[in-house]
C-alpha cells in the first residue's frame, strides 16, 4: 500500500470509527438521496436496551431471525438481510454476539459471557438489547441460514469487498434519452461484451468475496437477446439482484422469470416529469404511457419498482406531483438525483440546478414524504423529514451538488468487458489499469487497481467529484 492510499484509508478508518463512537453499535450514515448511495446505504436502527427484554433471553437459545450474509470488517461487521435487502454495519461487540448467535444454539447469558472481555462495563449486555430491540437477534427459528465471511486482512483499514457492484451488462438501450451519462443507444453496444456464461463465472466470483449485492445496469440491462439469462445467473450465485431498467423489454413471459427469482430486491425505472409532455420531452415519444403500463404490470405481479426522477430547471418544481403519480402507477418508492452535465447531459447544461433550486427540490421531496404522498426507498429520508433542519449535517455537501457521486470504498462498477472502475459518471475503463474480473480476483482488484485508488485519493475519505475524472492520472503510468 502505498503511503498516499494508506493516509486516506486511516481517513476513513477515521470516519468510520467516529461514527460508531457517536451512536452506540450501529453505524448511522449522512447521506443526501439514494441516487447518490444507490443501494448501499445502511439501514437505520436505534442503539437502545431493555433489561427485561435481555432478562426474558438470557436461558433462551436465540439467533438471527432471517436469512443473512455477515462480513467481518477492521470496524466490526456487516450484517445483511437476504429477506429484506438491507445491510446494518455494526461495531465490534455487535459483530462477534451476531457471529456466535449464528454460528449455533447460544443462550442469551452464553452470548453476554462472550462479550465480557469488553473494555467497557456493561457493553456487551447493552448490545445485546439493542440487537434484540432491533430484530436483529431473536428466539431460536427454524429454516434461517447465515453465511458468515470471516476477514481476509484486518490490517486493511477499507472494506474487505465491496458492498456493491454495479455491472453494467451493456450500453445498449431502447432509447437515446437526452441526459444520458453513457450516451447509450440502440446502437451503443459495444463489441465483444461478455457472453452469459462469463458473467456467470464473475457473479461466482463476486458471491465467494462476499459481496452482497449485484445491481445490473447499462445502458440498459433488459436490452440483450440473453439478458434474463444473465439475470438469473446472479440470482443462482446468491447474491441479491437490482434489475435498473427502462422496462421497454418487459413482457408477461419475462416477468414471470423476474418474479421466480430468490434474490430479486427490486426493479428501478426512471420518470422525469409528472405528465407525457415533460417526460417524453428527456425519453422519447410515448415513454409516459408505456412507463405507467409497465409499472403496473410489475406491481401487480407483486414485484417492488423503485422510480427515480432526475431533477433539471424544467421539472424540479414538481418533483410531488412526479412522486404521486409514479405512486399511483403502482412503485413501492420514489426517489430523487441530479441532472450531471456529462455524457449526452453536456447538451443540457443550462438546466443544471444551482444550489438554491437543488434546496428547493429537496424541500418540496421532503414535504411529500412527510405528507404521505410517497415512499421513500432509503430510510434516512424518513428521519430527515421529521427534523426541523434535515440538511444540517450536510452544509458541506449541499454546494457540491449536483456533482457528487458514491463513495469508492463501498462499490464498484465493471463495465460490458468486465473492465473495473467506479463512480458512474466516470465513463468506459480508461482509468482501469488493465484490471478486468474475467482475468482477477475481487481482492486483486479491490486492493490495486488504479482507479479506485485514485477516487480514494480525491474523495479524502468521502465522496468525490464526478467530474473529477479530468485529474485522474493516465492508466499508462501504473501499468
Amino acid at each position: 500500500m502505498s503511503v498516499a492510499t494508506e493516509g486516506l484509508a486511516n481517513t476513513q478508518e477515521k470516519i468510520l470509527r467516529e461514527n460508531f463512537e457517536r451512536s452506540g453499535p450501529f453505524f448511522l450514515s449522512r447521506d443526501l438521496h439514494p441516487m447518490l448511495d444507490c443501494a448501499c446505504a445502511p439501514e437505520f436502527a436505534t442503539y437502545k436496551t431493555s433489561a427485561g427484554d435481555i432478562e426474558a433471553i438470557l436461558d433462551v437459545p436465540i439467533s438471527v431471525p432471517f436469512n443473512a450474509k455477515l462480513r467481518e470488517e477492521f470496524f466490526g461487521g456487516i450484517l445483511f438481510d437476504r429477506d429484506q435487502h438491507r445491510h446494518f454495519m455494526v461495531d465490534r461487540t455487535a459483530y462477534e454476539i451476531l457471529r456466535e448467535a449464528a454460528a449455533g444454539h447460544c443462550t442469551g447469558r452464553e452470548l453476554l459471557h462472550l462479550t465480557e472481555h469488553s473494555g467497557e462495563t456493561g457493553q456487551g449486555r447493552q448490545t445485546l438489547g439493542s440487537l434484540l430491540q432491533n430484530n436483529l437477534l431473536g428466539s431460536l427459528g427454524t429454516g434461517s441460514t447465515v453465511e458468515h465471511f470471516a476477514a481476509r486482512d484486518l490490517s486493511l483499514n477499507y472494506l474487505q469487498s465491496p458492498i456493491i457492484v454495479e455491472v453494467e451488462v451493456t450500453y445498449g438501450c431502447f432509447r437515446a434519452c437526452r441526459h444520458c451519462a453513457y450516451e447509450s443507444s440502440p446502437e451503443a453496444r459495444m463489441p465483444e461484451e461478455l457472453t452469459a456464461p462469463q458473467w456467470s463465472a464473475i457473479f461466482g466470483k463476486l458471491a465467494e468475496a462476499g459481496v452482497l449485492i449485484v445491481q445490473l445496469t447499462g445502458g440498459d440491462p433488459l436490452f440483450r437477446d440473453d439478458s434474463f439469462d444473465i439475470v438469473e445467473a446472479a440470482d443462482a450465485a446468491g447474491l441479491s439482484v437490482y434489475v435498473r431498467s427502462d422496462t421497454a423489454a418487459l413482457n408477461p413471459q419475462n416477468v414471470d422469470r423476474l418474479k421466480s427469482l430468490r434474490g430479486l430486491w427490486h426493479v428501478g425505472t426512471s420518470i422525469d416529469g409528472a405528465d407525457a409532455q415533460t417526460h417524453d420531452w428527456m425519453r422519447g415519444r410515448g415513454a409516459f404511457d408505456m412507463l405507467r403500463e409497465r409499472v403496473g404490470v410489475l406491481a401487480a405481479a407483486g414485484i417492488p419498482v423503485a422510480a427515480g426522477a432526475t431533477l433539471h430547471k424544467n421539472n424540479h418544481t414538481t418533483v410531488r406531483e412526479i412522486g404521486r403519480r409514479v405512486t399511483e402507477f403502482g412503485a413501492q418508492w420514489f426517489d430523487i438525483g441530479f441532472l450531471s452535465p456529462v455524457g449526452r447531459g453536456v447538451n443540457l447544461r443550462d438546466l443544471v440546478l444551482n444550489e438554491a433550486e437543488i434546496r428547493e427540490s429537496l424541500d418540496l421531496y421532503l414535504q411529500g414524504v412527510r405528507s404521505g404522498d410517497y415512499t421513500p426507498s432509503h430510510s434516512h429520508y424518513v428521519r430527515r423529514g421529521q427534523t426541523a433542519q434535515p440538511f444540517a449535517d450536510l452544509t458541506d455537501l449541499v454546494d457540491k451538488l449536483p456533482y457528487l457521486t458514491e463513495w469508492p470504498f463501498s462499490r464498484m462498477r465493471l463495465d460490458p468487458l468486465g473492465s473495473s472502475y467506479t463512480a458512474g459518471k466516470l465513463k468506459g475503463s480508461d482509468f482501469s489499469g488493465g484490471y478486468n474480473m474475467t482475468d482477477s480476483s475481487v481482492a486483486h482488484i479491490w486492493d490495486n487497481s488504479p482507479n479506485l485508488a485514485q477516487l480514494r485519493e480525491l474523495g479524502a475519505g468521502g465522496r468525490i467529484h464526478s467530474l473529477d475524472y479530468r485529474l485522474l492520472r493516465s492508466s499508462h503510468e501504473f501499468l
